[in-house]
């Protein structure tokens, strides 16, 4: 039996059968918004996830990175994405200008901050990846942080397969701030399916199965609302939360070193 309510402006749901069971809240991509971050956090408390597994990308393009890496140390499992790997070693070879200067920005407020070493140390304490039960917990993809896997990929199997190659069963990652499920049908054939808030997806043992989980802070699909999923088991449930993006937007107006840009996004969620 269903139970279903409101959380932070979006409608939820909430199966019977979740009560009492270990579930894992995946988040990943937030971007240094700190209110879709809290309003997941809360989602994920009401939910009664048990842990939380973060899959990077706290800082960067919103006003708040600082505040963001703060509230990561309380989490138990937390993967350093490639925007966070370059506040600790930053290749300007590897970035375009824009947002070279955009993590010199940053980085800059980091070296100002007065738990500055705290900080760091946070930073430098996130895994490169987490693998438990046969599922691969990854940033991007497992060999590559910075690889993008966007839906029209389903039409480029052999990309597919040179990445399932590199873990074993289920590949959960962020980057491409879009959530959804690629299934292998066979070597030749994967499909992409669309997630649906609220909607279960049963992973299928045996089958190769790559999940992109979405972003907390930034999502690119057409819905400004703040993406995660709930792991339970072999069953993956998609969420979105409305927070209070107007906050956010009006916090990176007031900032010259932030582009507006990263703000306006937000309202329509690309």
């Amino acid at each position: 039996m269903a139970q279903w309510g409101t959380l932070g402006g979006a409608t939820w749901q909430v199966m019977a059968e979740f009560v009492g069971k270990m579930m894992d809240a995946v988040i990943s991509d937030i971007h240094g918004n700190l209110e879709a971050l809290e309003a997941v956090l809360e989602a994920i408390r009401q939910l009664g996830a048990s842990r939380i597994i973060c899959l990077g990308d706290l800082v960067g393009y919103g006003p708040d990175s600082l505040a963001c890496v703060r509230r990561s140390a309380e989490w138990e499992v937390v993967l350093a994405g490639d925007w966070d790997l370059a506040m600790i070693d930053h290749d300007p070879a590897q970035w375009n200008p824009f947002i070279n200067e955009h993590i010199e920005w940053v980085r800059n407020q980091m070296e100002a901050a007065s738990d500055s070493e705290m900080l760091l140390e946070i930073l430098r304490s996130y895994r490169r990846s987490f693998v438990e039960n046969g599922r691969h917990f990854t940033h991007a993809t497992p060999a590559d942080v910075s690889e993008w896997v966007f839906p029209e990929d389903a039409y480029a199997p052999e990309k597919l397969n040179r990445i399932a190659k590199q873990f074993e069963s289920v590949c959960f990652c962020g980057h491409s701030h879009i959530q959804g499920v690629f299934k292998q049908v066979d070597p030749s054939d994967w499909e992409f399916v669309e997630a649906i808030a609220g909607e279960c997806y049963e992973l299928q043992p045996g089958q190769k199965t790559i999940v992109t989980v979405g972003s907390v802070g930034q999502p690119r699909d057409g819905d400004p609302r703040a993406a995660f999923l709930v792991l339970d088991g072999d069953t993956v449930r998609f969420h979105r939360i409305a927070y209070h993006v107007a906050a956010t937007v009006k916090k990176i107006r007031s900032i010259p070193e932030i582009d507006n840009m990263h703000g306006e996004r937000l309202l329509v969620g690309r």
